[in-house]
């Protein structure tokens, strides 16, 4: 039985969790032998300068600890860069190197550290054709492959509990709260002029959004235990982006999980929403700031059409992004180096 070694970023991280740790169970069954190889201390530093001192020799070791370890495996999957935003050790990988991003990591640090993923990756793995297109642009082996979705978990509630009131809902890390700024205002207006309907936001961190009517915010703290019935229990998914580099480089998959479970998506039409959007009328996408509240509003006030849309978005995930198609493909890239 051949041997992968995944090294990923940390034990909570997203990318970690979607991108490599779900696929495990598929891989296995396909006849591999993997160990995901973790980082700890996460390769993300931590705020405050005292905190990325001691955090910078203990993530340092433990990289290279999993580098030397990797060396035992016949293949070795590494999630972006080792260490975020730096070259560190990738160069004493012995073993043909998979290079998976799902980010536009060469906008930081002027792309150091993509670059020496590149150099060493014997293929990278891009999460959508506007990484792919960069990495290209350096030589690499590049296959597009997308963020795969779990639809046994992420699904349409069986029962729906009665709410007396719709949600607009959003998903993400704290950091995700800055595509609302300059939509807070809009939000808030939309909220005071619809009293029956709620916006949710399911982070790490409670919003700070004071435009918006507080008796139509729902804080839910973000659990891997809770997140896909959460996202099940609303009414609207929204996916804002600022029309930037670092945006285009997002793969969709907050977009992707409320498709997933049925729920209709309004979302910025850049980069790979536009492209997702384009496969089945799934949702509304905006161009621009005056397109958010129309949109809203036109799936807000007709149920028929967004249980229509939320159907075809789930049959889409399951054709397109499940966790078996998307493992059929990442086979297709290792068996060269596995063989």
């Amino acid at each position: 039985m051949k041997r992968l070694a995944a090294l990923t970023q940390g034990a909570n991280i997203p990318s970690s969790r979607f991108r490599i740790r779900q696929l495990l169970p598929a891989w296995q069954a396909s006849g591999l032998d993997v160990q995901e190889l973790v980082a700890r201390p996460m390769a993300y530093p931590p705020p405050g300068l005292l905190a990325r001192l001691a955090w910078a020799p203990q993530v340092l070791a433990n990289t290279t600890r999993r580098v030397l370890q990797s060396n035992a495996f016949d293949a070795v999957i590494v999630q972006r860069e080792l260490v975020s935003t730096l070259p560190t050790v990738e160069g004493l990988i012995r073993r043909p190197l998979i290079a998976d991003v799902d980010d536009a990591i060469w906008l930081y640090r002027q792309g150091r550290a993509a670059r020496n993923l590149a150099r060493h990756a014997d293929a990278v793995v891009a999460g959508n054709g506007f990484i792919a297109d960069y990495f290209a642009s350096l030589g690499a082996s590049v296959h597009i492959i997308p963020t795969g979705v779990d639809t046994t978990r992420f699904r349409p509630l069986a029962a729906p509990a009665p709410r007396g009131y719709g949600v607009i809902g959003w998903s993400g890390t704290w950091g995700g709260y800055a595509y609302f700024e300059p939509l807070q205002q809009m939000l808030g207006a939309l909220l005071r002029s619809h009293p029956d309907w709620k916006i949710r936001f399911v982070s790490d961190r409670p919003p700070q959004l004071p435009a918006l009517p507080q008796a139509q915010v729902e804080y839910r703290p973000w659990s891997p235990t809770t997140e896909a019935e959460l996202t099940a229990d609303m009414d609207i998914g929204l996916m804002p982006l600022d029309d930037s580099p670092w945006s285009r480089g997002k793969c969709s998959y907050k977009m992707l999980l409320n498709m997933a479970c049925g729920v209709p998506v309004v979302a910025s039409a850049i980069g790979m929403n536009r492209d997702i959007l384009a496969m089945a009328d799934v949702g509304l996408g905006v161009q621009g700031a005056n397109d958010w509240a129309p949109a809203l509003e036109a799936l807000m006030a007709d149920a028929p059409r967004r249980q229509a849309m939320g159907q075809r978005g789930r049959s889409t995930v399951c054709e397109h992004f499940s966790l078996d198609a998307v493992c059929q493909r990442w086979l297709t890239v290792l068996q060269p180096f596995l063989s």
